[in-house]
């Protein structure tokens, strides 16, 4: 007679086994059907390349290129082909192309999820759609700005900015900033998609402080609009923001400081008859930092003497970008640092040589 325990042992290994083997069974099943419907898809590709190459090439019109792709109901396989094309496309290129996803009802199809399908669908039907321009679904996605649902939210910022749709961009920076953790960085990115179109909206808002106070009654200090909108300028290279951003450089705060001379940097340019005196001897070494990488961009030889006043600050990228600007200013600037190569103050003479080194080297390649 078997023993309780062993039987009940038994019992058990073999419902394991069991559920492994169906487990095996369902994977392999899986990768069967999956194997399948790649090699069908790969078939409909070819099949509609053809098609659609032949359409925008005008060789066929839009009726018959879409009666030769319609009846296709996998419409994820229509997005998977069409999505390359409609993300890299412009022009009469592109509005053949969304003509033709309209005519095979993969708009209408992806319209429909974003009414009516789970949070997922709505996702992928945000993004789907903003890619194709389907200005008819901005008011929905809109609304999608107000979802507590992070996927949401990041869904509908990216398909509204594919979309063209410029008077979503400030919900969108407000929905980004309370409602999901991304991070500042990811935000940025995000936003980069509406594209330079936006830039005269981000100067509006700096300028505007009646859109400053509406937008500041949330949970986000204002700073941190202020600054993502500097950025994007900075980012977006929009030099027209140049002369307001002098003037607020003015009476901007540490930190928004240092976000104005980014920008500078990322443009590549400072205002005319910028001063930078004040801020290469501001109390806080960031703006000392970014203000010496800036001095590039102006080559004022009155601020010089700052400049080698610099190579002894307790900071070493403040003294790194200093002994730059002195190397980019020609023979002034390298005098200033041969002398100072002999200085009593380490830090300064070690900088000095440092960049001398490296101009040495440079020279050589």
């Amino acid at each position: 007679m078997i023993d309780p325990y062993l039987r009940t042992l038994l019992v058990i290994i073999t419902i394991i086994a069991a559920a492994i083997a169906v487990m095996l069974l369902a994977m392999i099943w899986i990768r069967f059907i999956t194997s399948i419907n790649n090699h069908k898809y790969k078939q409909k590709e070819q099949e509609w390349q053809d098609i659609y190459l032949n359409y925008l090439l005008g060789d066929i019109d839009l009726e018959k290129a879409a009666g030769l792709i319609k009846g296709e109901n996998r419409y994820y396989w229509l997005w998977t082909f069409f999505a390359p094309y409609l993300e890299v496309l412009t022009g009469n290129d592109f509005e053949k192309t969304k003509a033709l996803c309209r005519e095979i009802g993969l708009i209408d199809h992806y319209r429909k999820i974003l009414f009516y399908s789970s949070t997922a669908g709505k996702a992928i039907a945000a993004k789907a759609l903003g890619t194709m321009h389907c200005w008819q679904s901005v008011p929905e996605m809109k609304k999608l700005l107000q979802s507590d649902n992070q996927l949401l939210i990041q869904s509908a910022v990216y398909g509204l900015a594919r979309s063209g749709e410029k008077s979503s961009f400030i919900p969108a920076v407000k929905a980004l900033l309370n409602s999901t953790y991304f991070t500042y960085e990811g935000i940025i990115e995000m936003l980069t998609i509406y594209g330079e179109r936006i830039c005269p909206d981000a100067l509006s808002f700096l300028k505007n402080p009646t859109m400053q106070q509406a937008t500041g009654n949330d949970k986000i200090n204002l700073s941190v609009y202020r600054s993502l909108m500097i950025n994007l300028l900075g980012y977006f290279k929009y030099r027209e923001a140049l002369p307001f951003l002098k003037e607020m450089l003015k009476d901007a705060d540490d930190e928004t400081s240092v976000h104005i001379f980014k920008a500078f940097l990322n443009m590549k340019s400072v205002p005319p008859n910028l001063d930078l005196k004040p801020y290469l001897e501001h109390p806080y070494w960031v703006v000392r930092n970014f203000s010496a990488q800036a001095w590039k961009l102006t080559g004022d030889r009155e601020t010089l003497p700052i400049l080698e006043k610099l190579l002894s600050d307790k900071h070493w990228w403040v003294r790194f970008h200093a002994a730059e600007a002195l190397r980019s200013a020609g023979e002034p600037g390298l005098k200033i640092l041969n002398r100072k190569t002999a200085d009593p103050d380490q830090k300064a003479a070690a900088i000095s040589i440092y960049a001398l080194n490296r101009n040495e080297v440079q020279m050589q390649i």
